[in-house]
């Protein structure tokens, strides 16, 4: 089902769940972290993934720009990375 939000405000809601899975998982690369240092690489892998997203769905061939291009429609099949457990 196709959202009836404007284009620009899709990016938007996808930007800000982005930063949110971001900053959920800040803890994860402190130093005093409880996690093994082979968790914080994949949680490391994974907050990439994260910054990486909106760039790898604009090299879609559908991506025009923000005002024109539907994320969800028009951006190819993509998800958001899963959160190492």
């Amino acid at each position: 089902m196709a959202s009836t939000l404007p284009n620009s405000e899709l990016w938007f809601e996808i930007r800000e769940k982005r930063n949110l899975r971001l900053i959920e998982t800040d803890w994860t690369q402190m130093p005093d972290s409880p996690l093994s240092e082979t968790k914080k690489i994949e949680f490391a892998t994974y907050r990439q993934q994260l910054r990486d997203l909106i760039q790898e769905i604009k090299k879609h061939d559908n991506y025009t720009n923000e005002d024109k291009t539907n994320p969800r429609d028009m951006c190819g099949d993509w998800s958001f990375p899963t959160k190492p457990k």
